[in-house]
């Protein structure tokens, strides 16, 4: 079994074959069941090479250190070349960035990864959401890390609880990773973080006259109360789903068009 597992962290790392892995020689079933269901993901797939290195036995100075294969044994010298060349620039950069504190050397890195953070240009709200996607990375490794040594005896209630926890951590830190990701891409906002969709709503009362505003914000107050209802009398789990949906994205409408009105009466 170790050698497989090793065998594996050398290679390319595809997730679904790690995720296999595990299955077969992995404990936990909590964990069974989390890779099963949740896609490939940064979180995810450093989750797993985690989880595979504790049972291959090695130590994180042993997973650093091995010898890693490429996809392919395809590569030219010039391509070996270029790839030592930006190994040593990487090292370089790492010895740098270890006299930092762990605080400081996640914050270069993560604005390294996005540069546009740095902008003048950069929406406020993106800026907002990095604060909130560091806090719930850490809920999501303080509440795993508990779902790992929990023992096999506790309360099943409260299991479900911590993995509850987990979970919609892990969903709020991808999703705040998926808007930046299509903001790198593309230079607009996503909008599927609620954040960031009344952020988009908010922009588009900007070029409405205050009449408009105004009617907007009725509008948006009227379906509401109307999908408010529809999700009391909801009956499906499919039928709760799309009101909730539909009384979230009136509800920001609804907020925004407030919060317009309020900052022209201050203007």
């Amino acid at each position: 079994m170790k050698q497989t597992i090793i065998a594996y962290l050398q290679g390319p790392r595809p997730y679904r074959e790690g995720c296999a892995l595990y299955e077969a020689h992995g404990n936990n079933r909590m964990l069974k069941a989390m890779f099963r269901r949740n896609p490939e993901s940064r979180l995810m797939q450093e989750t797993l090479v985690e989880e595979l290195r504790k049972l291959a036995g090695l130590t994180e100075a042993e997973l650093k250190a091995l010898p890693r294969r490429a996809a392919t044994d395809a590569t030219t010298d010039t391509t070996a070349q270029a790839a030592a060349a930006k190994a040593a620039a990487q090292a370089a950069a790492e010895e740098k960035l270890k006299e930092a504190s762990p605080t400081v050397q996640n914050v270069i890195r993560f604005r390294d990864r996005f540069p546009f953070l740095r902008s003048p240009q950069c929406p406020d709200v993106l800026k907002v959401l990095v604060a909130d996607m560091f806090t719930a990375y850490d809920t999501y490794l303080t509440a795993y890390r508990e779902l790992v040594d929990m023992p096999a005896d506790e309360g099943a209630e409260y299991a479900l609880s911590v993995a509850k926890t987990a979970v919609e951590n892990y969903l709020e830190d991808r999703t705040i990773w998926d808007e930046l990701e299509h903001y790198q891409q593309t230079g607009t906002l996503k909008g599927t973080h609620p954040k960031v969709a009344k952020a988009v709503a908010a922009q588009a009362l900007t070029g409405q006259t205050d009449l408009e505003v105004a009617a907007t914000r009725k509008n948006a107050a009227s379906n509401v109360s109307k999908w408010k209802k529809k999700l009391e009398a909801a009956e499906t789990d499919e039928e709760r789903t799309a009101a909730q949906a539909s009384l979230d994205h009136w509800t920001r409408i609804r907020e925004a068009a407030d919060e317009e009105l309020e900052r022209r009466k201050k203007n």
